[in-house]
């Protein structure tokens, strides 16, 4: 540590003075200061736009080449940065487009699911091979019928639709984006027997209505659309093909027509220049409700009909190879069993096109965070425990990446990961956001309050506290106890915390620098539009740079584990504040008092204490590693054996459900199953609890 020490005495004067870090003694807080302002002095926006610029030169799909060259450089940066990087690969089931047509037949012809235009400002917009809209894994097919609007395609959609008198069977729906996940939208069009599916992005959500678009303003033009996944891996992510382990050389495979992930319809995507010509040709009712009205200077009919579509695809799916980057800065702490606990940083860097916000944005902080690492560990600043940065690939198919690594290290993870902090991007805006578990707000509250905001409104803590950021991408809700603090949402899915959280119980936190974002998956979400709009002057990714790599040395050198089971416990009370309600209401008799007294036990506990020898800090911190895992469950979820946790899981629509197994048999009217998975959910409680009272000597 003799060169933290050299920063200087004034230093060292001014961090003595400072409030007290979460998990830290007083003498190791001093110490921890000195690190953190050597590290916060290190990130580069100018290195960051040169960063950013090589990785989104060109399209980097998963399985392509694009998708190697851009592993190979994460790799070659990290390892010159002087971490040990390995690259982790998995031969998976993919898919690629080899024909999509779209046609209005009636009541005029017209070709549709046309390319995205050039833009000249954006010298990347006229790629030929990034032409055709597609979903991933979409069923091959063709199929010609009327076409219904279906809104937003939720069940309430379609239930409205049904109370009309609108039949869907054997139909076309056209949806909207937003307000769900779009694999959702196609498991419950499949459920109401639709033949085929398209969704568009209306202007209401992404494009004119909300304000300029590209290349005037940061909003989607009249003809992007978003690329993607449709596959229902809220069922479970990972490789279609094998389900619940990791796919290793020599793995299991199921066949295709086994999966329950894989669509069993015909899916597209649209812009709003194709979908408003099958919009404008459709009769039958206007809008069914005033939310059912989209951005288009038209009403809104539902059909069906007149308009008649033809829509064939043939989008094979074929097995390729991924590549995980791994990089690793060993932890340093003279126990051993100390030094190899993990804290997780994690990002993807595969992309629909070029992923100048997703996630390219943070590949790049990734990137500057790992060279100051290794620039403080080459000046004697190793953690005490491990950081593993994890960039990888497939997340955009179906979480893939991240989940066959978590799935082939998941002992190794369940028993040494303290936390996994996930950037998917690193920032489209000026405004911090996060959904994090409850046990690492406090946490996040004073990580934030050390980084200055880049526009000079004081910290990233007050510009948060200022107004509350919400992301286009996030699935994240707002639920648990209200407090004056800033806002953490709850996690839901989507990004690729998920293997590490839902499955395995290992703490973690998804945050970005978010604002006005109206070219996800699509072509222009670029070098250029970042430059112009995401993050002119690339401030806000070097400021990225210093809070995940604050926060990831706060959790590896910590004294006691900044966990705070207490804010669980509270929030835990209002979801079953919630849940009971929802049982009353539908005159359930079911017993939540011993599921709220084992929450009032969380509740009841006190912040960690950082005090204490070795023989005290020791079982402390390995109940605060435990207690995530206690809150998960082997046999998992009812239908959902993948998803392990039992106070969060993501519905169809990605977004966070909290007491899944108990609320979904609520909700099912099953008094019995409700009361069962209450029993359960006690019972790890209990667990969690009888672990944390017994470290605090209670």
């Amino acid at each position: 540590m003799a060169a933290a020490f050299a920063l200087g005495g004034a230093l060292a004067v001014a961090a003595a003075e400072d409030p007290a870090i979460f998990g830290f003694t007083a003498a190791s807080a001093v110490r921890e200061r000195e690190v953190e302002a050597a590290l916060v002095a290190l990130p580069s926006p100018a290195r960051c736009e040169a960063l950013h610029a090589q990785l989104t030169r060109a399209p980097h799909v998963a399985g392509t080449e694009g998708a190697k060259r851009v592993a190979e450089e994460v790799a070659a940066q990290f390892r010159e940065a002087g971490l040990d990087t390995e690259i982790a690969s998995y031969d998976v089931l993919l898919s690629w487009p080899r024909r999509v047509e779209v046609e209005l037949l009636a009541p005029r012809r017209l070709r549709l699911a046309r390319p995205e235009a050039p833009i000249p400002e954006d010298p990347t917009s006229g790629e030929p091979s990034l032409a055709t809209p597609w979903h991933a894994y979409a069923k091959s097919g063709e199929v010609t019928a009327e076409v219904v609007y279906v809104n937003h395609g939720r069940a309430e959609d379609y239930d409205l639709l049904a109370r009309a008198g609108v039949e869907v069977r054997g139909r076309i729906a056209l949806a909207r984006y937003f307000r769900g996940y779009r694999g959702g939208k196609s498991l419950e069009a499949e459920r109401r027997g639709v033949a085929a599916l398209i969704t568009y992005s209306d202007p209401a959500e992404d494009g004119f209505v909300q304000g300029d678009v590209y290349p005037k303003g940061p909003w989607g033009p009249e003809s992007h659309f978003q690329r993607g996944a449709n596959v229902y891996d809220f069922i479970v992510p990972g490789d279609p093909l094998t389900p619940g382990w990791a796919s290793t050389p020599g793995a299991r495979r199921i066949a295709e027509s086994e999966s329950q992930i894989l669509p069993r319809i015909p899916t597209v995507p649209l812009s709003f220049q194709d979908a408003r010509e099958i919009l404008q040709a459709l009769g039958g009712p206007p809008r069914l409700a005033t939310d059912w009205q989209g951005g288009g200077p038209f009403t809104y009919h539902v059909g069906p009909g007149p308009a008649r579509v033809r829509v064939s695809l043939d989008i094979p799916r074929e097995t390729r190879t991924i590549r995980d980057v791994i990089a690793r800065l060993p932890g340093a702490d003279p126990d051993p069993a100390v030094a190899s606990q993990m804290v997780l940083l994690s990002n993807h860097h595969d992309a629909w096109a070029y992923g100048g916000v997703d996630p390219s944005s943070g590949t790049t902080t990734a990137i500057e965070l790992g060279r100051a690492l290794g620039n403080l560990a080459r000046r004697g600043m190793r953690p005490r425990r491990t950081i593993v940065i994890g960039i990888w690939d497939a997340e955009e198919f179906t979480l893939t990446g991240s989940t066959e690594w978590g799935e082939e290290h998941a002992d190794e993870l369940r028993a040494r990961a303290v936390a996994c902090l996930n950037v998917d991007a690193s920032t489209s805006g000026d405004r911090f956001s996060i959904s994090a578990v409850p046990s690492l707000r406090r946490f996040f509250h004073e990580v934030t309050r050390r980084i200055p905001d880049p526009n000079g409104r004081g910290s990233v803590y007050d510009v948060w506290l200022s107004g509350e950021a919400t992301s286009v991408r996030g699935y994240g809700v707002m639920a648990g106890e209200r407090t004056t603090e800033p806002k953490a949402a709850i996690l839901g899915s989507g990004s690729d915390y998920t293997v590490f959280f839902n499955h395995l119980g290992v703490p973690s936190a998804d945050f970005l620098f978010d604002g006005p974002y109206g070219v996800y998956h699509s072509i222009y979400d670029s070098h250029e539009w970042m430059r112009r709009f995401g993050d002119p002057g690339f401030r806000y990714h070097a400021a990225m740079a210093s809070l995940w790599g604050v926060a990831a040395l706060r959790l590896a050198n910590a004294d006691v584990l900044p966990f705070d089971y207490a804010a669980y416990g509270r929030d835990l009370d209002v979801y079953l504040d919630e849940v009971e309600a929802m049982a009353r209401l539908r005159s359930m008799p079911i017993d939540f008092a011993p599921l709220r007294a084992q929450s009032r036990r969380l509740a009841a506990l006190g912040l960690p204490s950082p005090e204490g020898g070795a023989e005290v800090l020791r079982p402390r911190n390995e109940a605060l590693l435990r207690a995530e895992r206690d809150l998960t469950r082997p046999e998992g979820l009812p239908g959902r054996p993948w998803f392990q946790h039992l106070v969060y899981a993501p519905l169809p629509s990605y977004a966070a459900e909290t007491l899944p197994g108990v609320r979904e048999a609520v909700l099912d009217g099953d008094a019995a199953r409700a009361s069962a998975q209450a029993a359960v959910l006690a019972q790890a409680l209990g667990r969690a609890a009888d672990r944390l009272e017994a470290a605090a000597g209670r």
